[in-house]
């Protein structure tokens, strides 16, 4: 289902100049939510476009009926600190600020926020700081249970 909506939205997205970042149908308290997360071609999304996409994909879904249950539709930016589900996702963000929840202690830490410096096949390069000293560690992609992009402060 998902993939047909995908294919159904997509000229919605590049009449609007966006791109989809991710997509899912998931149950939350007995309600049924369909996420749509958008991002901008160039610059930032703002309100207007996301209001505009909103409504056009919201039509749609009307007029095609493809879920059956009653659901809510969200339709927004993933964030400043967007979750990078996928390798791929984490090899466009080499030169990004990250944080990282580990599925085993790796180098004595449970989590970790640094700079991916590179990717190499599920290899991850980070540097990071302990008490004001740059550090780099080596992670194995399938090592770790959670990353995002992070906010520097």
């Amino acid at each position: 289902m998902l993939e047909k909506i995908k294919q159904l939205i997509q000229p919605i997205l590049d009449e609007h100049d966006v791109y989809l970042d991710d997509i899912e149908y998931v149950k939350e308290k007995n309600e049924w939510y369909l996420r749509i997360f958008i991002e901008k071609n160039n610059g930032h999304l703002d309100m207007d476009t996301c209001v505009a996409v909103s409504e056009a994909i919201s039509e749609m879904l009307d007029r095609e009926d493809l879920i059956d249950e009653e659901y809510y539709l969200e339709v927004s930016s993933p964030g400043a600190e967007k979750p990078l589900k996928t390798l791929e996702k984490v090899q466009e963000a080499t030169g990004e600020y990250v944080y990282i929840q580990f599925k085993n202690p790796t180098q004595g830490m449970n989590e970790v926020y640094g700079t991916i410096n590179s990717v190499e096949d599920t290899r991850i390069e980070l540097q990071y700081m302990v008490k004001n000293i740059k550090k780099k560690c080596v992670i194995d992609y399938n090592d770790i249970a959670f990353i995002r992009l992070a906010v520097k402060f």
